[in-house]
């Protein structure tokens, strides 16, 4: 198991522009010219998020102290038995943060335009930036970093779900087609969420009983907004109505049994859950990939089990060159993910060199992320 946390992390030290790299994690929101937060704090930067934050000429960044990363010299050999022990990740989702921010902002735009004639058009525009983006370079996983750089949340989850949705159904082992018409259905499976007071959606506290009963009509209206505009599949359509129907029949609108739920909507569902628990909202603030995944897993009853174990085998909770702390107090780096057990990476301790596989080796069962 990896422990994620800000345990060691709490000091803050200001990198320049020229010396940031990837894998720092933010101790400061970057935010743009009106103060929106474009890349979150506490996000562990990727190489988009590197080049983005360079290409602003940003003076440069606050980030979390690694404990005592001025003592940090790797030695000659252990970098070798890196070099020796490193495995790529496989290929994930290409979204530059200011390609994700623009697809947000034009999701904003439908959400406020729903009754608008072009509506079907404009949504499927979207989608195919985002379908570009994902087959592009043939992507079979999503770097849980991607989904952490915005708190926008609504049209931020529209985005990550449809993503997320294309990657389990790339690993479930759907065909194009279907993917299509699957990660279509992930980005519109909210839209009736227009529909909903604001004062109800983004609530900070706790909602009523009645409160509830408003926000759980979203996904009907959702599918009526859609069905209205006579351009959606059926498949489409029940996807979004369907994607909050549990496995045990206790989900809504239609408690529907295991056997009556889609395919889309049972894949919707992992997605859609998965990206708000690690999703900051009014009312909470977002766990860790690892806790997420761990509670995803916890919910065999109301999630369909195979599609949650195509789930984790195309999510990338810790890429490859991360750093991290061992439960020693040793730190170490990512050399190799295990594609089934994704809370559980290969790991190199960079001073002596010992290369320790967290699938085998309990000594070092829980880590520390910085």
């Amino acid at each position: 198991m990896i422990r994620e946390g800000k345990e060691g992390m709490e000091e803050k030290l200001f990198v320049r522009r020229d010396d940031i790299q990837i894998g720092m994690q933010l101790g400061e929101s970057v935010k743009d010219i009106r103060g929106r937060a474009m890349i979150e704090n506490g996000v562990y930067l990727d190489a988009y998020q590197v080049r983005y934050i360079k290409e602003k000429k940003l003076p440069g960044i606050y980030i979390y102290r690694v404990r005592d990363d001025k003592d940090i010299k790797i030695p000659e050999k252990t970098k070798q038995i890196i070099r020796q022990h490193r495995k790529p990740d496989r290929a994930k989702i290409q979204l530059s943060v200011e390609m994700k921010k623009q697809l947000e902002e034009r999701m904003n735009h439908i959400f406020d335009h729903t009754e608008d004639k072009d509506f079907a058009t404009n949504s499927l525009d979207i989608f195919g930036e985002l379908e570009s983006a994902i087959f592009k370079n043939d992507a079979v996983a999503i770097d849980v970093n991607l989904i952490k750089i915005s708190d926008e949340y609504t049209f931020k989850h529209s985005v990550d779900v449809a993503a997320i949705s294309m990657m389990i159904g790339r690993e479930y082992g759907l065909p194009k087609e279907e993917l299509h018409q699957l990660g279509i259905a992930g980005l519109l499976h909210d839209v009736g969420k227009a529909r909903i007071p604001n004062e109800i959606l983004n609530k900070p506290g706790k909602l009523t009983d009645d409160e509830f009963r408003v926000i759980q009509n979203h996904s009907l209206f959702g599918y009526e907004i859609l069905k209205e505009k006579n351009s959606f599949s059926p498949i489409i359509l029940d996807g979004v109505l369907h994607h909050h129907e549990k496995m045990n029949g206790m989900g809504y609108p239609d408690n529907l049994g295991s056997s009556q739920i889609s395919l889309f909507s049972r894949i919707i569902s992992v997605a859609d859950v998965f990206d708000a628990l690690v999703t900051k909202r009014p009312y909470k603030g977002p766990i860790t990939g690892r806790e997420a995944m761990e509670m995803v897993l916890a919910m065999g009853s109301e999630l369909d089990n195979a599609i949650i174990q195509s789930f984790i085998e195309s999510v990338i909770l810790y890429p490859v060159d991360t750093i991290v702390e061992l439960s020693t107090g040793q730190m170490a780096k990512v050399v190799e993910n295990n594609k089934r057990y994704p809370t559980r990476p290969k790991v190199v301790e960079l001073q002596t060199g010992m290369v320790y596989d967290l699938c085998h080796d309990m000594e070092c069962n829980k880590i520390i992320v910085l």
